[in-house]
């Protein structure tokens, strides 16, 4: 038996939202990016002449806006992964974002999106899978119900990894590390729950899908170093170790 798992960064990789990141520039005036654009420009931001400050991802800490944004956000590359996940296989998945909001609040937002996203067919196939794949007692005749979700949900795992909780967890500031420790904690509790549930000769696989190439960086050099290998990028000049 072989179980596969996901985990997901959410902005512009699972989700488009509407949640705008401000910069400062030389004149200390702040402007407007999408976290699209702000991704964009990041590498050559202080060549561009812009600078964070306190309020520039003020948005990404505020619950309610979260709520807010979830209901105007559009479908991003890898929402068709998140429906195999839940249709094809009902496996547990992470949201490993970059965010602030709280755990409770980052599930609720992604509880509505599907809900809002998913077709009475797929949630239909999900709550069978779900049913079969734990053994759980069917509820009432209801082919799905918002209850067996939140059961699953239950077991998926969030990490707003700016929220100040989190980075008193992991013990870090810096978000691509950050996401680099929720992902190896993750991987620990797929291997005890699949153990726990499914026995220890299942094969697990885990998967994690991030529209960023800095935080991909780390976290695939974090996942060579247990295995004692790091790469390089390699440059005109000489090369240059990606970490």
């Amino acid at each position: 038996m072989e179980y596969k798992a996901y985990s997901f960064d959410l902005d512009d990789n699972l989700l488009k939202l509407p949640t705008k990141v401000f910069l400062e520039d030389a004149k200390g005036n702040l402007k407007e990016f999408s976290t699209l654009n702000f991704e964009k420009i990041r590498p050559q931001m202080k060549k561009l002449g812009f600078k964070t400050n306190s309020n520039s991802f003020k948005s990404f800490e505020d619950n309610k806006q979260f709520l807010k944004d979830i209901e105007k956000a559009t479908l991003a590359g890898s929402w068709k992964n998140i429906e195999t996940c839940l249709v094809k296989h009902a496996s547990i998945f992470a949201i490993i974002t970059a965010r602030r909001h709280n755990p409770e609040t980052l599930k609720q937002g992604i509880k509505r999106a599907i809900l809002k996203n998913f077709s009475k067919e797929q949630l239909e196939k999900f709550s069978k899978k779900f049913i079969e794949k734990y053994s759980i007692k069917k509820i009432g005749n209801q082919k799905f119900s918002e209850k067996i979700l939140d059961q699953y949900l239950e077991l998926c795992k969030f990490y707003p990894v700016n929220n100040p909780e989190i980075k008193k967890q992991f013990n870090s500031e810096d978000t691509s590390e950050l996401k680099s420790f929720a992902f190896a904690d993750f991987q620990k509790y797929i291997n005890n729950h699949v153990k726990e549930n499914f026995g220890a000769e299942t094969k697990i696989k885990i998967g994690f899908s991030d529209d960023s190439i800095t935080h991909l960086n780390k976290m695939i050099n974090e996942i060579l170093k247990e295995h004692g290998l790091f790469f390089y990028q390699t440059k005109n000049k000489g090369k240059t170790l990606l970490s």
